[in-house]
């Protein structure tokens, strides 16, 4: 039986997800064995993961623009053949460390031409009943990538070098061209659509994503006082007020700004990029308590890490069925309610706790990302015109690497404050000026969850027949 049209959109775009993801996880365990081949320091060797979240946040939103102008399927094929071209290229003829960032650059670029749009693609292919299904289905896949990234990028390494992690995207991505060639349908132009790219307000857009990305990410090591740190947002709040006045007065837009005269549109997006922070913050911290406080070996601590990947990879369709059935607003205050309790449990962290403990946490946590984040995209998506879908798309995964980065930024600056500060105070020892810091890590995140939870409260939300 040849599956609905919908469907095989939907195993397109998995796969698209799902090696992406795989790319960005696979390559940890690799990264000192590069550093020692190379001869570089773990500081400079960690550009090859930087470059992979930076490229795509600047520009996910241009992809998303460029699609809905000239089409999906052209675009989703150029993305899997940049990525499977530099995933060849890249251990091929990579000699030195400047060559490695080039390659993968260009690997980045190929991510951002796909996932830019995968959200949007299920969105177009699905009825308005099925939406949430569809993109909680969707992103099950993105789990899936990050779950068995470690996983398989440490059996790689073991039997044999870092180079086969990079060769082992590349059939993936055959099979994508493959896939999108025979399943994609050419694309429809909209009537009255005017094929005309704002590339001023796509320098200005990427110039403010970029310089915010560097500034979030080395907020910890530069510190939030420095000169580096302030520069860096400086010109990124320079770069967004000219994006703001050049796309309030050019004809077609990157971005219509009238979207954010929505109050769902506005108050979903704040939502969804909160919940990242705390998602993103809490996978920073845990490994470090479980490793460093509990003494905990890092092979067990990626099995219970897996807690979080696996409990999305499951119930993240429940999330999307339950916004179908009942709106958007039950799914995403049971999911921010329950990541609430997560943070509230995480600050109650003792030299004493059992691993059965975090790992019901850690469950907790996964439960209600899958609950929220479908039903909020869902809310989010139900407030723009359909030939709009791929900039969108675009925005909600810049939102998405925006609050991974912050929830790093925020996780590090603030253990690194409360230590000093309790360790100024004469308390030791070091354990428990660590558990007080980590302690205070979470009430913020239990703040960031609540102001999250208030916005869902304030989205008009129409309730399911």
């Amino acid at each position: 039986m040849i599956l609905e049209y919908k469907w095989r959109i939907f195993a397109v775009t998995s796969l698209a997800n799902m090696t992406s993801a795989f790319a960005l996880n696979s390559l940890n365990l690799a990264m000192p064995i590069m550093a020692a081949e190379f001869g570089v320091s773990m500081g400079a060797i960690s550009w090859l993961s930087l470059v992979y979240s930076f490229i795509p946040s600047c520009v996910l939103l241009i992809f998303g623009r460029l699609a809905d102008l000239y089409g999906y399927k052209r675009q989703f094929i150029s993305g899997f053949i940049v990525f499977g071209v530099a995933s060849l290229l890249l251990p091929l003829l990579a000699q030195s460390l400047q060559s490695l960032i080039f390659f993968r650059c260009f690997q980045a670029l190929g991510y951002g031409m796909m996932i830019s749009i995968t959200q949007a693609m299920c969105n177009r292919s699905f009825p308005p009943e099925e939406r949430g299904k569809a993109l909680g289905i969707n992103s099950v896949s993105v789990s899936v990538g990050l779950a068995i990234g470690p996983t398989i990028g440490g059996m790689l390494m073991t039997h044999f070098s870092w180079r086969s992690i990079f060769y082992f995207n590349i059939p993936f991505c055959i099979l994508g061209i493959i896939m999108s060639i025979i399943v994609l349908k050419k694309d429809e132009p909209y009537a009255g659509e005017s094929r005309r790219m704002d590339w001023l307000g796509s320098f200005f857009f990427a110039l403010f994503i970029g310089f915010l990305a560097v500034a979030i990410n080395f907020s910890a090591d530069w510190g939030l006082f420095s000169l580096r740190f302030i520069g860096c947002l400086g010109v990124s709040v320079a770069a967004l007020s000219l994006f703001i006045f050049r796309e309030s007065r050019v004809d077609m837009p990157l971005m219509e700004l009238g979207f954010f005269r929505s109050r769902v549109f506005t108050l979903a997006n704040i939502a969804c990029i909160f919940s990242y922070i705390i998602q993103q913050m809490t996978t920073f911290l845990i490994p470090f308590f479980l490793m460093d406080i509990l003494l905990i070996s890092k092979s067990d601590t990626g099995l219970v890490m897996l807690a979080t990947p696996l409990s999305m990879m499951l119930l993240s369709p429940v999330g999307g069925r339950m916004a179908d059935l009942y709106g958007s607003r039950r799914p995403a205050l049971t999911g921010l309610g329950l990541i609430a309790l997560g943070c509230v449990l995480m600050s109650l962290l003792t030299l004493e706790t059992g691993l059965i403990y975090i790992v019901m946490i850690l469950l907790c946590y996964g439960v209600g990302n899958s609950l929220s984040v479908a039903a909020i995209n869902t809310a989010i998506y139900s407030t723009v015109p359909r030939e709009h879908s791929g900039v969108v798309s675009g925005m909600v995964a810049t939102m998405r690497n925006l609050g991974q980065g912050l929830g790093v930024a925020f996780g590090g600056a603030i253990m690194a404050l409360r230590q000093s500060y309790y360790s100024s105070a004469g308390l030791a020892p070091a354990n428990r000026v660590y558990l007080l810091a980590q302690r205070d890590v979470f009430y913020f995140g239990l703040g960031i969850v609540t102001v999250a939870i208030f916005c869902v409260l304030m989205i008009p939300f129409k309730k399911k027949n």
